[in-house]
């Protein structure tokens, strides 16, 4: 006999051993109909709820599903009876993110949720376990029209910020003109075209770098990837130049260089500056004769710091409180659109984004975006 069972009272063999059979199997049927009542009961939970959803067990067979996942996540039924989750990740890079949440939540033993975003898709993805079953359950939400709305938007702004900046860029490529026509006149006065040769190029080779820094900022690009800081500032550099002068504007620009790279999208990361840029030049208005633009950049805890100041006529506490709040403008065509959009892309971009200003004085925006230590470069 069982240690177990060497302080219990005997009772006889046969009916010991059947009552324990009784008891057992008694049991295991309560405890399997009690699971497969829970069960029944998520089921029609997260079907009345409409969500598409997906239960796998901890191995990454799939249980069961609903049409709305097979829709969202273009599977095939047939897939999932054949393949494992697993399996299936190969080809789909949906479901091998969601491998990953289903991962974290059985270590964590606990709700693991995060956004799968591709081109204009944007999932939220929730992977809830229930560990003394040994399944989780994926719950997908999908906010692409979210996504797409917020995309839509930002364009039309950096539509509105290029509209802007056009007549600054068509005046900086007046200088150039100007420059080529003269000696193209002077080449033809004393026949030797290539004495002017050199001059005439560089100042082609100007005007399309400058063509080429508008281009970059009007192009649409919802992609991010690891590029440059410094090369992002430096494109922007004869643009700024430009709104300056003709508004004039006194620049002055102290760039701190660094091989490390950011995980931006470049052309919102252009917007936030041009409409930074815009809102300087307008702070202005006619009354400040000693216009000043500063912009430094440097590279402080882990981030890329990008501070712009100006002299302008700077905010009261009243509306610099009310400025981060959408639709507050003191402008009067103003949308109060730009500075709680320019926040929301640096903040979607893991940065951080702060306005100080004194009335009469000037305004400070600090912008910070995370550089990426991953790669190895040297900084």
């Amino acid at each position: 006999m069982d240690n177990k069972h060497l302080h219990k009272k005997k009772a006889p063999i046969g009916s010991m051993s059947m009552s324990s059979t009784v008891r057992s199997e008694t049991s295991h049927v309560q405890l399997s109909t009690l699971t497969e009542e829970k069960m029944n009961d998520r089921h029609f939970l997260i079907e009345e709820l409409g969500v598409p959803f997906l239960e796998v067990n901890q191995y990454l067979h799939t249980i069961s599903w609903n049409q709305a996942f097979l829709d969202l996540t273009n599977t095939k039924e047939s897939e999932l009876k054949i393949f494992s989750l697993g399996e299936l990740g190969l080809n789909n890079s949906i479901h091998m993110f969601s491998i990953k949440l289903i991962q974290n939540a059985l270590y964590h033993k606990c709700k693991q949720e995060e956004d799968y975003e591709e081109d204009d898709v944007l999932f939220r993805i929730r992977a809830i376990p229930f560990y003394e079953e040994g399944i989780v359950y994926l719950v997908y939400e999908d906010r692409s029209l979210q996504k797409q709305f917020e995309n839509l938007l930002t364009f039309h702004h950096q539509m509105e910020a290029v509209s802007h900046i056009a007549a600054g860029v068509a005046h900086e490529l007046r200088n150039p003109l100007s420059v080529i026509k003269g000696f193209l006149q002077l080449a033809k006065l004393t026949n030797d075209h290539q004495k002017y040769y050199e001059t005439i190029m560089s100042e082609l080779t100007r005007m399309n770098g400058i063509l080429e820094d508008f281009l970059s900022v009007s192009r649409r690009k919802i992609d991010r990837r690891l590029q440059s800081p410094s090369n992002i500032m430096h494109s922007l550099t004869e643009i700024i130049k430009a709104e300056c002068l003709l508004h004039d504007v006194s620049f002055s620009l102290n760039l701190t260089e660094t091989n490390k790279q950011v995980h931006v999208n470049e052309s919102m990361v252009k917007q936030v500056m041009l409409n930074l840029l815009r809102n300087s030049v307008e702070a202005y208005g006619d009354s400040n004769s000693n216009r000043m633009l500063t912009i430094e950049t440097r590279v402080e805890n882990q981030n890329y710091v990008i501070e712009v100041k100006d002299n302008g006529k700077g905010m009261p506490e009243s509306v610099l409180k009310q400025l981060g709040k959408p639709f507050f403008t003191t402008k009067a065509r103003g949308t109060g659109i730009g500075i709680p959009l320019c926040k929301k892309i640096i903040e979607d971009h893991g940065g951080s984004f702060q306005i100080h200003s004194t009335y009469n004085i000037g305004t400070n925006v600090l912008i910070s975006l995370p550089l990426d230590y991953q790669t190895n470069y040297n900084s």
